[in-house]
């Protein structure tokens, strides 16, 4: 591991490739709101941001780039991504966070403000029986695992699985929590993600809530969300 100032840079050498993890900056905007966009669709047709707002990719797509960029960080923000490179090109991302000061909350409250109409945005009936869906959501995830370093919006390009980016990924991951004192890491999964289950598991991680609905499966197509935790 090398450290640049506050940035921290990690290389991972495979037998065919070299993994760089590093933070992500403004050119890796298109590409973090793809790894948002395909973390959060998984196994299923649509992603779940589609099924919150009610809306097509393209505007989730836009609502997600305007919340990268939002004055205070959360879970979905840039300045917390990560991106992989294999041999210098860009393969795969994460996010990495406290979930205690930029989880869930921290999220819904910088959108809260991004659509505002007080703020110039649209309002909030832009995105009609938005709070229905919300509240279905929120009924499958499970609590944040006490005093647990986060990681989320884990996404690698297909053309890079087997490159050994996901490991270099949550290794790095995993080093930023450590440095931070912390004692576990969580990350959620949709129920039926097979290959991000094995993924984690294979890193370490271990299923300690697994948390499903009949309302939730009806609207997003998935049984529910797990939380998976790994003890350094």
């Amino acid at each position: 591991m090398r450290q640049f100032g506050t940035r921290i840079q990690t290389e991972t050498q495979t037998p065919a490739h070299v993994v760089t993890v590093r933070q992500a900056d403004e050119g890796d905007l298109d590409f973090f709101v793809w790894a948002m966009i395909t973390a959060a669709t998984s196994h299923l047709s649509r992603s779940c941001w589609e099924v919150l707002f009610g809306a097509p990719v393209e505007v989730a797509t836009e609502v997600l780039r305007a919340l990268a960029r939002s004055p205070r960080p959360h879970w979905c923000h840039l300045s917390r991504c990560r991106v992989a490179e294999v041999d210098g090109t860009p393969a795969g991302a994460l996010t990495v966070f406290d979930p205690a000061a930029e989880g869930i909350d921290a999220l819904a409250g910088e959108f809260a403000a991004l659509t505002a109409a007080e703020n110039g945005g649209p309002g909030a009936g832009v995105f009609p029986g938005m709070p229905a869906r919300q509240a279905v959501f929120a009924s499958c995830v499970p609590g944040d695992y006490a005093g647990a370093w986060g990681i989320e919006n884990v996404a690698v390009l297909p053309s890079f699985r087997g490159a050994g980016v996901v490991d270099a990924l949550l290794g790095h991951a995993l080093d930023l929590g450590r440095a931070r004192g912390r004692e576990h890491a969580q990350v959620m999964c949709l129920d039926g993600n097979v290959r991000a289950q094995r993924a984690w598991e294979r890193n370490g991680f271990e299923v300690r809530a697994d948390y499903r609905g009949r309302d939730f499966e009806a609207l997003f197509g998935c049984r529910g969300l797990k939380l998976l935790v790994q003890a350094y």
